[in-house]
């Protein structure tokens, strides 16, 4: 809970972080169950993401794979894109959505 203390004393920005913390700050919890709904908040939404991108990765492929032209398609566009490099943002955003 060293992040949430830095996070109180500093004022950050609004962040998903910030509207966790204030909530927590105006709810009628104890100090501990504050802690706990703190933290809780922030597995949920770590794990959330992770959960969400693997499920993605997982359908891209799978359409990939069950659609040789698509995957023809990306696989040409990515090598023309990136021309063996591995892939940055300004790459990334040249391709097609």
């Amino acid at each position: 809970l060293k992040v949430v203390k830095e996070r109180k004393e500093a004022g950050y920005e609004k962040d998903l972080l910030q509207i966790v913390l204030e909530s927590a700050e105006k709810s009628d919890l104890s100090q501990e169950e504050m802690d706990r709904f703190i933290v809780d908040n922030c597995k949920n939404i770590y794990l959330a993401g992770y959960e969400t991108t693997a499920v993605s990765s997982t359908w891209t492929l799978m359409l990939l794979a069950s659609n040789p032209e698509w995957q023809t398609r990306v696989r040409d566009e990515v090598l023309d894109i990136c021309k063996g490099q591995i892939p940055s943002n300004d790459m990334l955003l040249k391709m097609k959505q």
